[in-house]
């Protein structure tokens, strides 16, 4: 259903993203794809929906939450691995082959369609082997095997470097695999591939991105998805949540099902999505200066969005000089992960709520 929070996965479910679905589908031959877009504007759906439209063999993996460690990474890998094994029916053969394939690799244990992959220095096999085993699986069905990496950017520090490694080199010598990586923190995510110092820098790529919905979509969408649910909801409180939240449709989505659910309107829904989205903001903000950030988060929540009304406001309420430099890099942060844009005004509307409850 179109209000199903869940990532959508079928075409019928995915409303007016035909020209992105199309161009998706097109690109999946290639080397490696990128899919950005703001957060909550569709791109895990766009990517599996594509992904079952041309109905291609492919691994998924999760990155929302990071990894911190080898350990964490390992078992991403074999959850993600184990996973495409237990839906792999669909591809005759696939899965004896590959269990046969991955067998071959060193630290490489499976029981039934569970694969276990040893993270421990001396046990652990090289990513790019598995790499190599899903091209030469592919190879074998005759299919390219897609390889996702949802919210890349979050494969940071020495880690992620490891991970990127292996990228390049499957990159340049695996003919039979498409990378896809999506991203939401859109000045992290370019600035990883774009860094000369990075691995995966120089590799070709072709690029999606996502939208908010217009005015007039963003009404259809709501309306097409209370008819499906059978439900007469007021279309004036429909234009009043499409006023308060700018075109987002993970936030649409999230309004209608909760609606479904028994909510009582607007600011009941958006009270509870400024909730998730203070909780966002505070794990962006656990590993900065956060008092900081906290109090320039506040201040372009309140309209405060002008450079010099900004900087004498924070000197303000510090009792100090405050650099250019440090407001500066506050700002580039929050514009690197995609929280304000190039004018300082939030990206979405229940961040900018949230910012202002901090």
């Amino acid at each position: 259903m179109l209000f199903d929070p869940r990532p959508k996965t079928s075409r019928r479910d995915l409303f007016d993203f035909e020209r992105e679905l199309e161009r998706l589908t097109g690109l999946l031959s290639e080397p490696m794809v990128v899919v950005s877009g703001l957060r909550r504007t569709g791109k895990t759906s766009l990517v599996l929906t594509a992904l079952n439209e041309v109905e291609k063999p492919y691994v998924y993996v999760d990155l929302r939450e990071g990894f911190a460690s080898t350990r964490e990474l390992y078992k991403l890998l074999s959850r993600s691995v184990s996973d495409f094994l237990k839906r792999s029916s669909k591809w005759r053969g696939a899965a004896e082959l590959l269990q046969r394939l991955l067998s071959r690799v060193r630290g490489v244990s499976i029981l039934g369609l569970e694969v276990s992959i040893a993270w421990a220095p001396r046990e652990r096999p090289l990513i790019a082997e598995l790499f190599s085993a899903l091209d030469e699986l592919g190879e074998r069905l005759g299919e390219r095997v897609v390889v996702v990496f949802d919210e890349f950017q979050r494969s940071r520090g020495s880690v992620g470097v490891t991970l990127h490694s292996a990228i390049a080199h499957s990159y340049d010598f695996h003919g039979n695999l498409t990378f896809v990586l999506t991203g939401s923190e859109m000045g992290v995510l370019y600035g990883i591939l774009g860094d000369a110092g990075n691995p995966i820098y120089g590799r070709a790529y072709v690029e999606v991105r996502t939208r908010k919905l217009s005015r007039d979509e963003s009404l259809s969408f709501l309306e097409a998805g209370f008819a499906e649910a059978g439900v007469d909801v007021d279309r004036g409180e429909l234009e009043r949540v499409v006023d308060e939240l700018d075109g987002i449709i993970g936030w649409l989505t999230y309004y209608g099902y909760l609606r479904l659910k028994g909510s009582r309107g607007l600011e009941e829904v958006v009270a509870k999505a400024v909730e998730v989205a203070k909780g966002e903001l505070e794990s962006f903000l656990a590993t900065r200066f956060s008092r900081r950030y906290r109090l320039i988060l506040r201040l372009l929540a309140q309209g405060v969005t002008e450079w010099g009304s900004l900087k004498q406001r924070l000197e303000a309420v510090e009792g100090r000089e405050v650099s250019d430099r440090a407001l500066y890099e506050v700002l580039q942060q929050l514009k690197k992960h995609s929280i304000i844009d190039e004018e300082n005004r939030f990206t979405d509307p229940i961040v900018r709520r949230a910012a202002a409850e901090l």
